[in-house]
């Protein structure tokens, strides 16, 4: 299987009580019940290296760089030696509509329709609801120039990153990978879908996970892996966020935000995926 170098993972405290998200939409109010989320405002979740990268990320892609830029000084090596042998594999859903203002063009005659879009809709919010802008964003603040994949598949994203950056280290594509992933509750109809998915007794939580791999001979089959249950539901990052908690560090206590200590791990050896070696022809920087 990948070596696996280094670890982060960010989820409230499981001592945070879990609280109903209401949502205003249009002339209603949608409400999602169970759900846990951090303490902070958007703006308060990290020190972005360039600010003015806050208007082009949502609370999910804030979450991606929160979790993914404690990995600099593990990817340093690699990006000093190759900045283009490191590949970054994202598992995200689509960012958030702008609710707001469509709510306040429902009323809007044809005629004052372009003016009234115009005067509501700023032109930096299409990137927030790009799913590709969060790691092309947190790749560029850590210097990777490999190849980027991202996943949105809303149950198997995270399988899909992993598989990626496992056949790209067993190929010799790049030499390490950066696996990460993140979920939020920003959009209303994504949460409730999410959530409809999920037990009774399950709590629909926010949070973010990163795992940088290494190959080292073997390939993991990370399809077969299963699908870890627990309290809480960490939507399309579920599966990277309990394997990266099933790290010897981050087992049995919660990751934090501004200041927070960071946890790592030298290996992890999921027994919940099969490992077999390379074929023997592959040949590639990855070996």
């Amino acid at each position: 299987m990948s070596t696996i170098l280094w670890t982060n993972v960010l989820r409230p405290s499981p001592t945070e009580p879990a609280r109903d998200t209401v949502y205003d939409l249009y002339a209603t109010h949608g409400q999602v019940p169970r759900t846990r989320v951090f303490p902070v405002r958007d703006e308060a979740l990290l020190d972005l290296p360039d600010p003015r990268t806050y208007r082009s990320l949502s609370r999910a892609g804030l979450l991606l760089s929160a979790v993914g830029l404690p990995a600099a000084p593990i990817m340093a090596p690699f990006i000093a030696a190759d900045p283009f042998s490191v590949g970054m594999y994202c598992a995200i859903e689509n960012g958030p509509n702008d609710y707001d203002s469509a709510r306040q063009m429902v009323e809007t005659s044809p005629e004052g329709f372009a003016a009234a879009y115009k005067a509501l809709r700023s032109p930096k919010h299409y990137f927030k609801q790009l799913a590709n802008v969060p790691p092309s964003q947190l790749g560029i603040f850590l210097g990777i120039k490999g190849p980027q994949a991202v996943y949105t598949h809303s149950k198997h994203a995270c399988l899909h990153a992993l598989d990626q950056a496992e056949r790209d280290l067993g190929d010799g594509v790049v030499r390490a990978a950066l696996v990460c992933s993140a979920f939020s509750l920003d959009d209303p109809l994504l949460t409730m879908r999410t959530q409809r998915g999920l037990a009774p007794d399950v709590i629909l939580s926010e949070g973010a996970a990163c795992v940088v791999l290494m190959g080292d001979g073997h390939y993991t089959d990370w399809r077969t892996m299963r699908r870890c249950r627990s309290r809480d539901s960490y939507g399309i990052a579920h599966d990277l966020v309990m394997l990266a908690q099933t790290s010897e560090n981050d087992a049995h206590r919660p990751g934090t935000l501004r200041g927070g200590r960071r946890r790592h791990s030298n290996r992890h050896e999921p027994q919940w995926a099969v490992d077999r070696p390379i074929d023997s022809d592959r040949r590639g920087i990855g070996r």
